[in-house]
């Protein structure tokens, strides 16, 4: 993601970190890297200094000083000015000691640091032991005193290579906290064809990326479900430490969590996901599990994943964990040149990043996304736009089939009183509309001018229809609604205005870029019929008589009211009816659906030369709505 280039242009992630394969006596969580890099980000820098560029790589070597891995930072071409994995963010108390203890390898005339900023002393840079052999080196420092937390870097520089491992980080008398967590196991999360489904509800994600652990209070009172483990925290409780973790107090506001795993995904070895998952997914306050940001990105080489490697990594971590798995498609939303195609078997839904004020790339995104077979949830990562176009942005999203938006990133987002505003504004209109959303669709039945996005929903009674305009000029737009009568009012929601309807549909307007929710809260019901078939001897002809509801909202009780038969022809006779009327024919007919029932006649003394006129009433809605059969010149 665009801003993850700030702080030292690292992209740090995020992950839940709890019980298991931990070192007694040691605050980090994943010392050993035998779950990738897990709880570090990473970051290449080159002698040109353009981010993207460098020929540093990170990866994992089977030169291990214990275990199966060890970290290896080493250089395969010229451009070799220095790399480094990056801890996440450590919580601390001011003044805090802390000893710092590691085994590394790196031969002699190599340059490997261990590089702490802002300590008690300043940013403090220590060299590592180089000689080919593994050895321990140790350093201790002390939190400022005005310090919340801190990080650490593992640096190899100017082409040479050093491997880490069995780091160890206490404090100054050698203790660490026991692990603990409050709220493991695993949520009961499964997918539809267009949503999550947790603990048995359909699921509308909302809320940010890189939230800090002292914001996460703040980010639910905004009216945020989800949070996105993407940034400089220690998002997923990483580490040890005498304060609640991040998870856990996530948990206990009602907060959900999308772990992260960019930099172990990056390394390229799928053998290590069965470890991640079973180490880091087990908590109830993670939904979902994103294997890596941006993996098409093939612009920065040392973030680009080939799709062989992503779907074997999928596969690995799917065998171990039931969440399911996504990536952040980054070009997906604005590249038409990128095929996200052979990235498809190794998730079990989309996320795109259509950053900036163009709403056609969420199209884009979604278009791409919606045409790979079978059919999935998409997700949006949205950032970078202006504060006036978050909200009609959200609802473009919405009604274009989106059903989980995280905003890029928090940080960004609290310094600016707007952009939490209008976020906030967000998840209060969708929080509310979350039934909306998820019930039933009857787009088919109303008609929008062109430009304007919508969807028309039926819920509890009620037909919505959600709208935004993309476009800065004003736009007159007239609303067709199939079957809306004239007169009825129109509540516009979050707006404390109304409209009334002309017979069929509405009108109104749209000032500039803008969203409009429409309610229409009485029932909304067109029924008609026919007859299909006629069988059955003359004393008990059974008439198959369909009624169908062309209208937005149920037809309840719809019925066969009254029939009426009148000879107009042929063999004089005397129909009677059988069947008991009125004949209901349905509890209820959803929006353009039908029902059909069993209508039966008495034609005794008839023949086939008998003609009639036929009239059967049907009613709806306790008599409320009404349409009729007529048939002219009718036979049994």
């Amino acid at each position: 993601m665009e801003d993850s280039l700030l702080r030292s242009s690292v992209c740090l992630p995020s992950i839940l970190c709890l019980t298991g394969l931990l070192s007694a006596q040691n605050i980090l969580n994943n010392n050993g890297f035998e779950s990738g890099l897990m709880c570090y980000g990473t970051n290449i820098w080159s002698y040109s200094g353009i981010f993207g560029e460098g020929d540093y790589r990170l990866s994992l070597s089977p030169d291990a000083h214990s275990g199966n891995y060890s970290l290896e930072i080493g250089c395969g071409g010229t451009d070799c000015f220095k790399a480094a994995a990056i801890s996440n963010e450590i919580p601390t108390s001011p003044n805090q000691s802390y000893i710092l203890s590691l085994y590394v390898k790196c031969p002699a005339g190599a340059t490997a640091t261990v590089f702490i900023p802002g300590t008690a002393a300043g940013d403090l840079s220590t060299f590592m032991i180089c000689n080919g052999n593994w050895n321990l080196n140790t350093v201790n420092f002390q939190a400022a005193a005005t310090g919340a937390d801190f990080f650490f870097y593992l640096f190899s520089y100017y082409g040479g290579w050093a491997r880490f491992d069995d780091v160890v980080l206490t404090y100054g008398d050698g203790t660490a906290p026991a692990p603990i967590s409050l709220h493991s196991g695993n949520r009961n999360v499964s997918l539809s064809s267009q949503s999550l489904i947790v603990d048995g509800s359909s699921y509308l994600a909302l809320g940010f990326f890189g939230v800090e652990q002292t914001d996460l209070a703040q980010v639910a009172a905004l009216g945020a479900n989800t949070i996105f483990g993407l940034g400089p925290y220690p998002n997923a409780a990483c580490f040890n430490t005498t304060q609640e973790g991040y998870l856990d107090q996530a948990y206990d506001l009602g907060l959900n969590f999308v772990p992260d795993s960019s930099s172990t995904a990056r390394l390229g070895v799928p053998a290590v996901y069965p470890a991640v998952m079973q180490q880091f997914a087990p908590h109830l306050a993670n939904i979902a599990w994103m294997m890596t940001d941006e993996p098409d990105q093939s612009f920065v080489p040392f973030w680009y994943i080939d799709p062989s490697i992503f779907v074997a990594e999928y596969g690995a971590a799917k065998a171990a964990t039931t969440l399911p798995l996504f990536a952040d498609f980054q070009r997906a939303a604005w590249s038409v040149n990128t095929d996200v195609s052979p990235y498809a078997p190794g998730v079990d839904f989309f996320m795109a990043e259509p950053y900036g004020p163009d709403f056609q790339t969420v199209n884009h995104a979604v278009n791409m996304f919606q045409s790979l077979p079978p059919a999935r949830p998409v997700w949006l990562a949205q950032d970078n736009p202006d504060s006036s176009l978050i909200v009609p942005k959200a609802y473009w999203a919405l009604v274009n089939g989106v059903t989980g938006i995280g905003y890029f990133n928090w940080d960004t987002f609290k310094a600016d009183p707007l952009l939490v505003a209008a976020a906030q504004q967000v998840f209060t209109e969708l929080g509310q509309l979350k039934s909306v959303v998820f019930s039933q669709d009857i787009g088919s039945l109303v008609t929008a001018p062109p430009g304007i996005a919508y969807n028309a929903r039926y819920d509890n009674g009620s037909t919505w229809i959600l709208t935004a305009n993309s476009v800065a000029q004003n736009v007159q737009a007239a609303f067709q609604v199939r079957g809306l009568p004239a007169g009825r009012t129109i509540q516009v929601m979050f707006e404390n205005r109304s409209l009334t309807s002309t017979a069929g549909g509405f009108t109104d307007t749209f000032a500039g870029v803008a969203r409009h929710v429409y309610v229409v809260n009485t029932p909304i019901t067109t029924i008609a019929g026919s007859v299909l078939t006629k069988t059955g001897p003359t004393n008990a002809r059974d008439w198959s008589v369909q009624i169908a509801n062309s209208g937005p909202s149920p037809a309840t009780g719809a019925a066969i009211s009254s029939v009426t038969i009148t000879r107009t022809g042929g063999t004089a006779c005397t129909p009677s009816i059988v069947s008991t009327l009125p004949l209901t024919i349905a509890a209820s007919i959803p929006a353009a659906s039908n029902a059909t029932g069993n209508l039966i006649i008495n034609f005794n003394g008839c023949d086939t030369t008998s003609k009639f006129t036929t009239k059967i009433g049907l009613t709806a809605d306790g008599g409320s709505v009404t349409g009729s059969i007529v048939r002219n010149n009718d036979r049994m």
